[in-house]
């Protein structure tokens, strides 16, 4: 395993998705954490939409346990936002209140 000095950088969705396809899994989190800086990163994937779903809200709970300020635990998977931009808008052309 390579040792470069990459202090608390981000983990790509990428090594998610290979961790999930490799190993068999439908939902992948990842949590890391450097001892160095103290910085902290949590990466979700799911293999379907509805497990991406899940799989980010299991992530925004691990976020929450770590203590991450409230405005980042609300994460919505990509695939959820691009499902919701793809909906039709309902007669009158008015979004729903949710």
């Amino acid at each position: 395993m390579e040792t470069e000095n990459k202090s608390g950088s981000r983990i790509p969705i990428a090594d998610a998705i290979k961790i999930g396809e490799t190993h068999g899994y439908s939902q992948v989190i990842i949590v890391a954490w450097d001892g160095n800086t103290g910085s902290t990163s949590v990466v979700t994937w799911g293999k379907s939409v509805t497990e991406s779903e899940m799989a980010a809200k299991g992530g925004n709970f691990v976020k929450k346990a770590l203590g991450w300020p409230d405005d980042l635990c609300h994460a919505e998977s990509a695939r959820v936002k691009r499902k919701k931009r793809l909906l039709p808008l309902p007669k009158g052309g008015e979004k729903c209140e949710s």
